[in-house]
């Protein structure tokens, strides 16, 4: 799961319920520093972090304890890796108000862009504490708890999230995760099309409900959700990928090839879609293609083990002995157990 791109709108989700403040056309200090705060806040939604930290600045020129204003202006510091001042100003904003729990999710972000870990779930868990149904907060300790392999926990962590907010379709999506990680595949699925009945424009959720449908080998309904995937973002080369490999799973080897084709016009140097070729290519006995696709592929990364485990297979049906074996030691070096058995086999210790 790639969850930085959710970071802008999980920190600035909890900003919408902060009321903007309507403001007189005579315009005393504090509620030119509400107007200023207000158009930080909207300066910070659509990315314009310099143009932020300025507004904010001038609200906490005009209102110096304004706290809402420091852990804003935090956040647009750590977006610009600014993180001495975006520390700085968390800090201020707490010891202005230690009670407000979206102070500490903020907080939680800045650590999260630092990538500290321990210091960011501290944070998390602080804004629990003064907030039980801080829906980002809960949100955030679901993926660390993701991320540490514990999937009861985060399922946990993401049902609050849920119930605090039931549109949540990230936390939906990631729960679904946790629930495939554990096997229970009814229950993915279940989540994953709640995930899209709430946002059906996000074609990641497509392409794990197709791997969820991919493992139950139901590979009519994960084409369908891969096509889907692609239909909303035509270049996710992801879903193209996973596709094909439906496809092939399914003995559909033309159009398996069709896709993992579609995968390098969109990105030539992609070693895994090459070695994908060299099994189509193996499944068809040309065995000399196949080397030569699993060429190209460990040409592009000499560390992709499946390549080299594929290459063996060709070479050793070109009757490259030699050459087979020492493939097939490499596989299992790079961790492909599955070569053991060839060099058990057919090659001398």
């Amino acid at each position: 799961m790639k969850h930085l791109y959710l970071f802008f709108m999980l920190s600035f989700g909890y900003l919408k319920s902060q009321d903007t403040v309507k403001v007189a056309s005579n315009i005393p200090p504090e509620q030119q520093a509400e107007l200023d705060y207000n158009s930080g806040l909207s300066a910070l939604s659509k990315e314009n972090f310099n143009a932020a930290i300025e507004l904010f600045s001038k609200a906490i020129v005009s209102k110096p304890l304004f706290d809402k204003a420091f852990s804003n202006r935090a956040i647009a510091y750590a977006q610009l890796k600014n993180f001495n001042l975006a520390i700085n100003d968390i800090n201020e904003a707490i010891k202005i108000n230690n009670q407000n729990a979206d102070i500490y999710f903020n907080k939680a972000m800045v650590y999260y862009k630092m990538s500290k870990r321990d210091s960011e779930n501290v944070a998390l868990m602080h804004c629990l504490k003064l907030n039980a149904a801080h829906a980002d907060a809960a949100y955030y300790a679901g993926l660390f708890c993701y991320e540490d392999k514990d999937y009861d926990k985060s399922i946990e962590f993401y049902s609050k999230a849920i119930a605090s907010n039931p549109n949540y379709a990230y936390a939906y999506n990631d729960r679904a995760s946790a629930k495939r990680a554990k096997n229970d595949f009814i229950g993915a699925i279940a989540d994953y099309e709640k995930a899209l009945s709430i946002n059906s424009k996000l074609p990641f959720i497509y392409n794990n409900l197709g791997s969820v449908y991919r493992l139950n080998k139901n590979y009519t309904k994960a084409i369908e959700a891969y096509t889907k995937a692609i239909q909303e973002n035509p270049s996710y080369v992801v879903a193209y990928n996973n596709r094909g490999a439906a496809h092939f799973e399914n003995d559909n080897l033309k159009a398996a090839e069709s896709d993992f084709l579609e995968v390098l016009k969109k990105d030539p140097s992609n070693s895994g879609a090459y070695n994908n070729l060299a099994s189509i290519a193996i499944k068809s006995k040309d065995y000399t293609k196949a080397r030569d696709m699993a060429n190209k592929a460990i040409n592009i990364d000499g560390k992709n083990g499946a390549a080299y485990y594929n290459r063996g297979i060709a070479r050793q049906m070109l009757r490259e002995e030699g050459g087979s074996c020492e493939d097939w030691k490499k596989a299992l070096e790079l961790g492909v157990s599955g070569a053991k058995q060839f060099i058990n086999a057919s090659c001398l210790n």
